[in-house]
Parts: structure tokens; C-alpha cells; sequence
């Protein structure tokens, strides 16, 4: 072999030392960078999660300091419970008991709403309508 041949041959066997030599450093590198990119997946979910809890507390806060508001959510609540259970038509007496007892007219308002969707919902559509309507004119009268 000639000096150049041996010279080009030891350049190649040292380029592929070299090359093979990097190829676990390039797959370490790689690795790192993907459980890089997973953390910072998981940090980025987890302030989204947490921007989502400190909003629902904000709502929540929010509805709990105002009486109509929070008066109607429980109602809301209560018919889920006894949806639960399968008893959903009898949200209907708590309803009524809420007709009876306040003469708040935002709350009058939602539960006639509420006590019109639920006796629709059961096949009462002719008492809906006349709950409904009752609803309607107190909502009117009070607008007045």
C-alpha cells in the first residue's frame, strides 16, 4: 500500500471510531431532550389544572356570597340528587316550598323556570305551561 492509501484508509477508520463513538451520545441527547419535553408537558398540565381549580374556587366564592344565586344553585343541586336516585319528580315539592316561602323575584323566576323544565320533562306539559305562565306574569309585574 502506498502512503497516500494508508493515510486515506487510517482517516476512515478514525472517522468511523469517531462517528460510532457519537452515536450513544446523540441517543443519550435525544432521550434527554424527550423526559425534557414530558416534564415540561406535565408542568404545563399541571398550571392549566391549577388555573382551573383557583377558577371554580373563584365561581364558587362568587356564588356563595350572593343569597340568589347561591338559593338557586342549591336547587339545582337538590334536583341532581334526587335525579340521582332516580327520583327526579320530586324536586318538584322542594320547588313549590321555594314558590311558597320567598318573595325574592329572581329566585321566583329561576324556579318557575326549573319546576316548568322538570313537570315538561315528566309529561305534565299542561302544568308546565300554566307554571309557566304564572312565572311570566310575576316576571312581568315586577318589571313593571
Amino acid at each position: 500500500m502506498n502512503q497516500i492509501t494508508k493515510s486515506l484508509a487510517a482517516i476512515a477508520v478514525s472517522t468511523a471510531l469517531l462517528v460510532t463513538a457519537a452515536l450513544p451520545v446523540q441517543a443519550q441527547d435525544r432521550e434527554q431532550r424527550d423526559v425534557e419535553r414530558h416534564e415540561l408537558a406535565q408542568m404545563d398540565m399541571f398550571l392549566s389544572l391549577m388555573q382551573q381549580f383557583f377558577g371554580i374556587i373563584e365561581s364558587m366564592h362568587e356564588v356563595a356570597s350572593d343569597p340568589e344565586k347561591s338559593a338557586i344553585f342549591q336547587l339545582h343541586k337538590i334536583q341532581e340528587a334526587y335525579e340521582e336516585r332516580g327520583e327526579k319528580p320530586r324536586t318538584a315539592v322542594v320547588m313549590r316550598r321555594v314558590l311558597e316561602e320567598t318573595d325574592n323575584t329572581t329566585i321566583r323566576a329561576a324556579t318557575y323556570l326549573m319546576l316548568g323544565d322538570l313537570l315538561k320533562e315528566n309529561g305534565r306539559s299542561d302544568e308546565a305551561i300554566e307554571v309557566l305562565r304564572r312565572g311570566l306574569d310575576e316576571s312581568l309585574r315586577a318589571a313593571d
